[in-house]
């Protein structure tokens, strides 16, 4: 019974952000993220353009809070817009952002589009990124187009658990066009990033931790 509640819960947590995710197409939305409260559930939507979510007056969230009161049979859902400071380093916006203008400029300008939007990611301070678009583009078969700069691991630990991956997709009439963004951000740490201490000798020299080991293990052998 426990598992059973856990699954219908998560269940409905992921129908909650496919809901939100589909309303707020081409507003800059990121994710949302549901937490429960004494007070009821909180959801917190992370987002480039808090001002198209939140509407005049406060009358999109409104609208939406009676919205998931109704679908989702929620008690008392409450909203916060949360707006994500730099939109480039954000994989979900980016990969939103592609799918809107493939729809406005047409199927035929996908690779200026492509590289475009991965310049605006290197220019942001990304680290590496990785832009792909695959489908039936340009032409009737299925293909998939990549567009990357940068480092940007593809496995180990790095890959799964530090670089950030947005999906989105369009539904056209020769099938769908899937565009994936992957980011490793500037601000995140890699176990592979590492700094030298240097220490100051009474005489002098400079010499870092290496070097005192390396002191360390002689006086020991000559003991």
């Amino acid at each position: 019974m426990i598992e059973r509640k856990f699954i219908e819960e998560k269940v409905k947590e992921y129908k909650i952000k496919e809901y939100l995710r589909k309303t707020f197409v081409n507003a800059g939305y990121s994710s949302s993220v549901i937490e429960k409260t004494p007070l009821g559930i909180k959801i917190t939507i992370n987002t480039s353009k808090p001002g198209i979510i939140v509407g005049k007056g406060g009358k999109n969230i409104a609208e939406i809070t009676e919205t998931l009161k109704r679908k989702f049979n929620l008690e008392s859902p409450q909203l916060e817009v949360n707006e994500v400071p730099v939109p480039e380093l954000d994989p979900n916006i980016m990969a939103e952002s592609i799918s809107y203008r493939l729809q406005k400029f047409g199927k035929t300008r996908f690779k200026a589009i492509g590289y475009s939007a991965l310049q605006k990611i290197m220019q942001a301070g990304a680290v590496g990124a990785e832009v792909t678009i695959s489908g039936r583009i340009p032409g009737k078969r299925h293909k998939t187009w990549r567009f990357k700069a940068g480092r940007l691991p593809k496995n180990g630990y790095i890959a799964n658990n530090l670089v950030d991956k947005g999906f989105t997709e369009i539904q056209w009439k020769q099938g769908s066009v899937g565009i994936k963004v992957s980011i490793l951000s500037p601000y995140v740490k890699t176990p592979d990033q590492f700094k030298i201490i240097e220490e100051v000798t009474g005489n002098g020299d400079i010499k870092s931790e290496g070097d005192k080991s390396a002191v360390r293990e002689e006086s020991e052998k000559k003991e």
